[in-house]
C-alpha cells in the first residue's frame, strides 16, 4: 500500500511540476506569439528566461516551412535589450535584437527538413538567455 501511495503522489507531483512549466496563455502576454509572427503559425516549443516573466518561442508554419522565434515579455514595460535568435542547420543565425518594450523578433528563416537552434534573451540589470540545441528536425 506505501509503494502505491508513493507511486500516486509521485505522479501527482510530475503533473504539477508540468503545469508549472508551461507557457503562459497568448492572454497573459504583452503580445502572443500568433500575433507577432503572422497567421498560419502554430507554438511548438517555449522556454522561460530564469527568474523572469520573459518566454522565447518558437513557432512554425507548416504551410510555407518557415519557423519563427519571437521573445515575449509578461507585461510591456520600459524598453530593455532583448534578443530573438534563429539558426538553421548550414545557415548563419539569424536575429533581431535592440530595445523593446514588449517584445524581440520576429525573426523568421526557411526550416522546412532541417534542424533549428532557437534563442532569446533578455536584460535590465541582469541578463537571462535561454538558447536550444538543435531540434525539431524534419
Amino acid at each position: 500500500m506505501r509503494k502505491k501511495l508513493v507511486s500516486v503522489l509521485g505522479a501527482l507531483a510530475m503533473a504539477g511540476a508540468a503545469t508549472v512549466m508551461t507557457a503562459p496563455e497568448a492572454s497573459a502576454l504583452a503580445a502572443s506569439p500568433a500575433e507577432v509572427c503572422g497567421p498560419g503559425y502554430k507554438v511548438v516549443d517555449s522556454e522561460q528566461l530564469i527568474n523572469r516573466d520573459v518566454w522565447v518561442y518558437l513557432t512554425y508554419n507548416s504551410s510555407n516551412g518557415y519557423n519563427c522565434v519571437v521573445t515575449v515579455r509578461g507585461n510591456a514595460g520600459t524598453p530593455v535589450h532583448m534578443s530573438a535568435g534563429l539558426t538553421v542547420e548550414g545557415s548563419a543565425q539569424k536575429s533581431d535584437t535592440g530595445y523593446y518594450g514588449s517584445y524581440a523578433g520576429p525573426v523568421y528563416a526557411y526550416a522546412a527538413g532541417k534542424c533549428v537552434k532557437w534563442n532569446g534573451w533578455f536584460s535590465d540589470n541582469d541578463q537571462s538567455s535561454y538558447e536550444s540545441p538543435w531540434s525539431h528536425c524534419g
